[in-house]
Protein backbone atom coordinates (compact mmCIF):
# COMPACT_ATOMS: atom_id res chain seq x y z
CA UNK A 1 0.00 0.00 0.00
CA UNK A 2 1.55 3.43 -0.39
CA UNK A 3 2.83 5.13 2.61
CA UNK A 4 2.64 8.65 3.25
CA UNK A 5 5.33 10.29 4.49
CA UNK A 6 5.50 10.92 8.28
CA UNK A 7 5.56 14.69 9.46
CA UNK A 8 7.26 13.86 12.52
CA UNK A 9 8.51 10.01 13.30
CA UNK A 10 9.75 8.82 16.34
CA UNK A 11 13.11 8.33 14.64
CA UNK A 12 12.66 11.82 12.71
CA UNK A 13 12.36 15.15 14.61
CA UNK A 14 12.31 13.93 18.76
CA UNK A 15 12.77 17.78 18.89
CA UNK A 16 9.15 18.68 17.58
CA UNK A 17 7.71 15.52 19.32
CA UNK A 18 9.43 16.72 22.98
CA UNK A 19 7.96 19.80 22.19
CA UNK A 20 4.62 18.58 21.82
CA UNK A 21 4.17 16.35 24.74
CA UNK A 22 5.64 19.52 26.84
CA UNK A 23 2.53 22.15 25.87
CA UNK A 24 0.09 18.98 26.58
CA UNK A 25 1.42 18.94 29.99
CA UNK A 26 0.73 22.69 29.84
CA UNK A 27 -2.60 22.58 28.70
CA UNK A 28 -3.32 20.18 31.45
CA UNK A 29 -2.63 22.65 34.21
CA UNK A 30 -3.78 25.83 32.19
CA UNK A 31 -6.52 25.31 29.47
CA UNK A 32 -10.35 25.71 30.09
CA UNK A 33 -11.41 22.04 30.59
CA UNK A 34 -14.11 22.73 27.95
CA UNK A 35 -11.61 23.48 25.56
CA UNK A 36 -8.55 20.88 26.18
CA UNK A 37 -9.48 18.07 24.13
CA UNK A 38 -9.31 20.60 20.83
CA UNK A 39 -6.19 22.07 22.17
CA UNK A 40 -4.91 18.56 22.53
CA UNK A 41 -6.24 17.57 18.68
CA UNK A 42 -4.13 20.27 17.58
CA UNK A 43 -1.05 19.32 18.88
CA UNK A 44 -1.51 16.25 17.63
CA UNK A 45 -2.15 17.19 14.28
CA UNK A 46 1.87 18.46 14.09
CA UNK A 47 2.90 15.07 14.71
CA UNK A 48 0.63 12.66 12.78
CA UNK A 49 -2.20 14.25 10.10
CA UNK A 50 -5.85 13.21 10.46
CA UNK A 51 -8.48 14.18 8.74
CA UNK A 52 -11.28 13.74 11.84
CA UNK A 53 -11.30 12.15 15.00
CA UNK A 54 -13.44 11.33 17.90
CA UNK A 55 -12.58 10.82 21.60
CA UNK A 56 -14.73 9.87 24.34
CA UNK A 57 -15.10 7.39 27.91
CA UNK A 58 -17.17 4.38 27.40
CA UNK A 59 -18.53 1.82 29.47
CA UNK A 60 -17.79 -2.21 29.37
CA UNK A 61 -20.65 -3.40 30.94
CA UNK A 62 -23.49 -2.34 29.80
CA UNK A 63 -21.55 -0.97 26.53
CA UNK A 64 -22.38 2.34 26.46
CA UNK A 65 -20.51 5.60 25.39
CA UNK A 66 -20.46 8.46 27.61
CA UNK A 67 -18.79 11.56 26.84
CA UNK A 68 -18.06 11.88 23.27
CA UNK A 69 -15.77 14.96 21.64
CA UNK A 70 -15.79 15.28 17.73
CA UNK A 71 -13.27 16.44 15.63
CA UNK A 72 -14.14 17.72 12.34
CA UNK A 73 -17.20 14.83 12.70
CA UNK A 74 -21.16 15.40 12.61
CA UNK A 75 -23.13 14.64 15.81
CA UNK A 76 -24.81 12.09 13.76
CA UNK A 77 -21.98 9.46 14.06
CA UNK A 78 -22.90 8.13 17.16
CA UNK A 79 -26.26 7.01 16.48
CA UNK A 80 -25.47 5.57 13.46
CA UNK A 81 -22.59 3.91 14.65
CA UNK A 82 -24.76 2.01 17.36
CA UNK A 83 -26.31 -0.71 15.41
CA UNK A 84 -22.98 -1.86 14.21
CA UNK A 85 -20.85 -1.76 17.37
CA UNK A 86 -21.28 -5.63 17.41
CA UNK A 87 -19.86 -5.90 13.76
CA UNK A 88 -16.86 -3.13 14.64
CA UNK A 89 -13.40 -5.48 14.39
CA UNK A 90 -12.04 -1.92 14.93
CA UNK A 91 -13.19 -2.04 18.50
CA UNK A 92 -12.55 -5.03 19.23
CA UNK A 93 -8.78 -4.75 18.36
CA UNK A 94 -8.73 -1.93 20.93
CA UNK A 95 -10.24 -3.45 23.57
CA UNK A 96 -8.48 -6.28 23.31
CA UNK A 97 -4.93 -4.59 23.41
CA UNK A 98 -5.57 -1.97 25.79
CA UNK A 99 -2.64 0.47 25.85
CA UNK A 100 -1.46 -0.64 22.06
CA UNK A 101 -2.31 2.48 19.36
CA UNK A 102 -4.12 -0.22 16.53
CA UNK A 103 -3.34 0.96 12.93
CA UNK A 104 -6.24 -0.72 10.39
CA UNK A 105 -3.54 -1.22 7.61
CA UNK A 106 -2.41 -4.03 9.96
CA UNK A 107 -6.14 -5.64 10.67
CA UNK A 108 -7.86 -5.78 7.20
CA UNK A 109 -7.10 -5.16 3.26
CA UNK A 110 -8.46 -2.22 1.75
CA UNK A 111 -10.54 -4.30 -0.15
CA UNK A 112 -11.50 -6.46 2.38
CA UNK A 113 -12.63 -3.38 4.49
CA UNK A 114 -14.42 -1.54 1.96
CA UNK A 115 -17.00 -4.63 1.35
CA UNK A 116 -17.83 -4.77 4.84
CA UNK A 117 -21.67 -3.39 6.05
CA UNK A 118 -19.46 -0.97 8.64
CA UNK A 119 -17.61 0.61 5.73
CA UNK A 120 -20.76 0.62 3.41
CA UNK A 121 -23.18 2.14 5.65
CA UNK A 122 -21.32 4.26 8.40
CA UNK A 123 -17.44 4.56 6.77
CA UNK A 124 -18.60 5.86 3.32
CA UNK A 125 -20.92 8.24 5.06
CA UNK A 126 -18.52 9.99 7.30
CA UNK A 127 -15.17 9.55 4.70
CA UNK A 128 -13.76 7.23 7.26
CA UNK A 129 -11.12 5.24 5.31
CA UNK A 130 -8.53 4.74 7.98
CA UNK A 131 -8.18 4.77 11.72
CA UNK A 132 -5.44 5.08 14.16
CA UNK A 133 -7.09 4.18 17.58
CA UNK A 134 -5.56 3.83 21.17
CA UNK A 135 -7.94 2.85 24.33
CA UNK A 136 -6.50 3.47 27.83
CA UNK A 137 -8.59 1.81 30.71
CA UNK A 138 -8.61 4.57 33.64
CA UNK A 139 -7.58 3.44 36.81
CA UNK A 140 -9.96 4.45 39.38
CA UNK A 141 -13.20 4.01 37.26
CA UNK A 142 -12.37 1.39 34.85
CA UNK A 143 -13.78 3.38 31.98
CA UNK A 144 -12.39 2.97 28.82
CA UNK A 145 -10.73 6.55 27.41
CA UNK A 146 -10.11 6.09 23.80
CA UNK A 147 -8.96 8.23 20.83
CA UNK A 148 -9.64 7.36 17.06
CA UNK A 149 -8.02 9.79 14.52
CA UNK A 150 -9.50 8.66 10.75
CA UNK A 151 -8.14 9.92 7.11
CA UNK A 152 -10.83 10.42 4.57
CA UNK A 153 -7.90 9.47 1.64
CA UNK A 154 -8.36 5.95 0.77
CA UNK A 155 -4.83 5.94 -0.40
CA UNK A 156 -3.33 7.33 2.69
CA UNK A 157 -3.18 4.85 5.43
CA UNK A 158 -1.09 6.09 8.86
CA UNK A 159 2.30 4.30 8.73
CA UNK A 160 4.33 2.50 11.54
CA UNK A 161 5.95 5.40 12.50
CA UNK A 162 2.45 7.16 13.46
CA UNK A 163 1.33 4.47 15.32
CA UNK A 164 4.64 4.25 17.62
CA UNK A 165 3.96 8.05 18.09
CA UNK A 166 0.82 7.97 18.86
CA UNK A 167 1.18 5.14 21.23
CA UNK A 168 3.98 6.98 23.13
CA UNK A 169 1.67 10.35 23.32
CA UNK A 170 -1.31 8.45 24.31
CA UNK A 171 -0.46 8.20 27.92
CA UNK A 172 0.59 11.68 28.33
CA UNK A 173 -2.51 12.90 26.44
CA UNK A 174 -4.45 10.91 29.19
CA UNK A 175 -2.67 12.05 32.09
CA UNK A 176 -2.80 15.45 30.66
CA UNK A 177 -6.72 15.36 30.41
CA UNK A 178 -6.93 14.28 33.72
CA UNK A 179 -5.23 16.87 35.31
CA UNK A 180 -7.53 19.36 33.20
CA UNK A 181 -10.86 17.89 34.63
CA UNK A 182 -9.25 17.55 38.28
CA UNK A 183 -8.63 21.48 37.93
CA UNK A 184 -12.13 22.26 36.67
CA UNK A 185 -13.97 19.86 39.63
CA UNK A 186 -11.82 20.50 42.69
CA UNK A 187 -10.73 24.48 42.13
CA UNK A 188 -9.05 24.15 45.33
CA UNK A 189 -11.82 22.01 47.24
CA UNK A 190 -10.05 18.65 47.96
CA UNK A 191 -7.14 20.60 49.50
CA UNK A 192 -9.55 21.20 52.66
CA UNK A 193 -9.45 17.65 53.50
CA UNK A 194 -8.83 14.08 52.67
CA UNK A 195 -11.91 12.43 52.00
CA UNK A 196 -13.14 13.12 48.66
CA UNK A 197 -14.29 12.11 45.23
CA UNK A 198 -15.05 13.51 41.47
CA UNK A 199 -17.76 11.15 40.16
CA UNK A 200 -19.84 11.54 36.58
CA UNK A 201 -23.63 11.66 36.73
CA UNK A 202 -23.90 8.03 36.10
CA UNK A 203 -21.61 7.25 39.65
CA UNK A 204 -18.49 6.27 38.42
CA UNK A 205 -15.70 7.38 40.30
CA UNK A 206 -12.80 9.05 38.20
CA UNK A 207 -10.96 10.44 41.10
CA UNK A 208 -10.93 9.38 44.58
CA UNK A 209 -8.92 9.98 47.74
CA UNK A 210 -7.97 6.85 49.68
CA UNK A 211 -9.83 8.76 52.73
CA UNK A 212 -13.17 8.35 50.89
CA UNK A 213 -12.36 5.12 49.70
CA UNK A 214 -12.00 3.75 53.44
CA UNK A 215 -15.35 6.04 54.56
CA UNK A 216 -16.98 4.18 51.81
CA UNK A 217 -15.67 0.96 52.71
CA UNK A 218 -16.72 1.28 56.61
CA UNK A 219 -20.62 1.62 55.35
CA UNK A 220 -20.17 -0.51 52.62
CA UNK A 221 -17.84 -3.16 53.64
CA UNK A 222 -18.32 -5.30 50.31
CA UNK A 223 -18.63 -2.87 47.67
CA UNK A 224 -16.28 -2.77 45.43
CA UNK A 225 -15.70 -1.42 41.27
CA UNK A 226 -15.92 1.78 39.92
CA UNK A 227 -19.67 3.03 40.85
CA UNK A 228 -20.05 4.67 43.92
CA UNK A 229 -22.89 2.70 46.28
CA UNK A 230 -26.06 2.46 44.75
CA UNK A 231 -28.14 3.53 47.75
CA UNK A 232 -26.07 7.01 46.71
CA UNK A 233 -27.15 7.46 43.06
CA UNK A 234 -29.82 9.36 43.08
CA UNK A 235 -28.07 11.76 44.67
CA UNK A 236 -25.14 12.12 42.55
CA UNK A 237 -27.58 12.81 39.71
CA UNK A 238 -29.41 15.14 41.29
CA UNK A 239 -26.51 16.92 42.85
CA UNK A 240 -28.26 16.63 46.52
CA UNK A 241 -26.77 15.76 49.55
CA UNK A 242 -26.71 12.24 50.83
CA UNK A 243 -26.72 11.39 54.33
CA UNK A 244 -27.26 8.60 56.60
CA UNK A 245 -26.13 7.71 60.29
CA UNK A 246 -22.68 8.44 60.89
CA UNK A 247 -22.07 9.85 57.10
CA UNK A 248 -23.30 13.04 55.76
CA UNK A 249 -21.74 13.69 51.56
CA UNK A 250 -21.65 17.25 50.28
CA UNK A 251 -22.24 17.02 46.48
CA UNK A 252 -21.62 19.82 44.40
CA UNK A 253 -22.40 19.52 40.60
CA UNK A 254 -19.37 20.85 38.34
CA UNK A 255 -20.93 20.63 34.78
CA UNK A 256 -20.98 17.00 33.57
CA UNK A 257 -19.30 16.24 37.16
CA UNK A 258 -20.11 15.92 40.77
CA UNK A 259 -17.72 16.92 43.53
CA UNK A 260 -18.41 14.42 46.81
CA UNK A 261 -17.02 15.85 50.32
CA UNK A 262 -17.42 13.98 53.50
CA UNK A 263 -19.14 16.57 55.05
CA UNK A 264 -16.88 17.14 58.68
CA UNK A 265 -17.89 15.72 61.37
CA UNK A 266 -21.41 16.78 63.63
CA UNK A 267 -21.75 16.12 67.04
CA UNK A 268 -24.97 14.67 66.24
CA UNK A 269 -23.61 12.14 64.30
CA UNK A 270 -21.96 10.29 67.46
CA UNK A 271 -26.04 9.64 68.29
CA UNK A 272 -28.18 7.31 66.88
CA UNK A 273 -31.22 8.11 65.52
CA UNK A 274 -33.38 7.97 68.28
CA UNK A 275 -30.84 9.18 69.92
CA UNK A 276 -30.59 12.41 68.05
CA UNK A 277 -34.92 12.53 67.41
CA UNK A 278 -34.58 13.06 71.70
CA UNK A 279 -32.27 15.02 72.01
CA UNK A 280 -33.42 17.53 69.53
CA UNK A 281 -36.95 17.40 71.26
CA UNK A 282 -35.47 18.11 74.60
CA UNK A 283 -33.62 20.94 73.34
CA UNK A 284 -36.61 22.73 72.29
CA UNK A 285 -38.18 22.58 75.43
CA UNK A 286 -40.03 19.18 75.23
CA UNK A 287 -40.67 17.62 78.90
CA UNK A 288 -39.86 13.47 79.11
CA UNK A 289 -43.52 12.63 79.22
CA UNK A 290 -44.52 14.94 76.16
CA UNK A 291 -41.59 13.34 74.10
CA UNK A 292 -42.66 9.70 75.51
CA UNK A 293 -46.02 10.65 74.24
CA UNK A 294 -45.21 11.74 70.50
CA UNK A 295 -42.65 9.15 69.78
CA UNK A 296 -44.81 6.26 71.61
CA UNK A 297 -42.15 5.14 74.14
CA UNK A 298 -42.32 5.50 78.13
CA UNK A 299 -41.01 8.33 80.14
CA UNK A 300 -38.22 5.72 81.86
CA UNK A 301 -37.20 4.77 78.05
CA UNK A 302 -37.25 8.75 76.96
CA UNK A 303 -34.85 9.17 80.48
CA UNK A 304 -32.21 6.30 79.55
CA UNK A 305 -31.88 7.74 76.08
CA UNK A 306 -30.99 11.35 77.45
CA UNK A 307 -29.09 9.66 80.02
CA UNK A 308 -26.90 8.25 76.85
CA UNK A 309 -26.78 11.66 75.24
CA UNK A 310 -25.33 13.03 77.81
CA UNK A 311 -22.35 10.09 78.15
CA UNK A 312 -21.92 10.54 74.33
CA UNK A 313 -22.00 13.92 74.15
CA UNK A 314 -19.57 14.16 77.28
CA UNK A 315 -22.05 17.06 79.06
CA UNK A 316 -22.78 17.33 82.55
CA UNK A 317 -26.38 18.92 82.78
CA UNK A 318 -29.08 20.21 80.65
CA UNK A 319 -27.65 23.28 80.34
CA UNK A 320 -24.82 22.01 78.56
CA UNK A 321 -26.67 19.12 76.46
CA UNK A 322 -29.00 21.67 75.10
CA UNK A 323 -26.30 24.05 73.99
CA UNK A 324 -24.55 21.29 72.18
CA UNK A 325 -27.47 19.91 69.89
CA UNK A 326 -28.75 23.27 69.40
CA UNK A 327 -25.59 24.36 67.75
CA UNK A 328 -25.24 21.46 66.03
CA UNK A 329 -28.75 21.27 64.96
CA UNK A 330 -28.02 24.83 63.71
Amino acid sequence: MPDLQDKTTLDGDVHTLSQVLLELHRAGREAPYGQFQATALELIQSVVAFDSAWWGNAAADPVEIHRLHLHNCPATILADYEPFMGQDFFRDALIANPGRTINMVDLITRGKFVRTALYRELGRRYRIEWSLGTLMVESVSSLYEFLTLWRHDGTKPFSENERRTKELLMPHLVDAHRNARLRAVLGGEGARQDRWAVADVRGYLREASPGFIHELLRRWPHWQGSRLPSDMLDSVRAADTFAMPGLRLQIVPKGDFRYVEVAAESVLDRLSGREREIALRYARGATYGEIALALGLSPATVRNHIARCFRKLAVNNKTELVLRVTQAGS
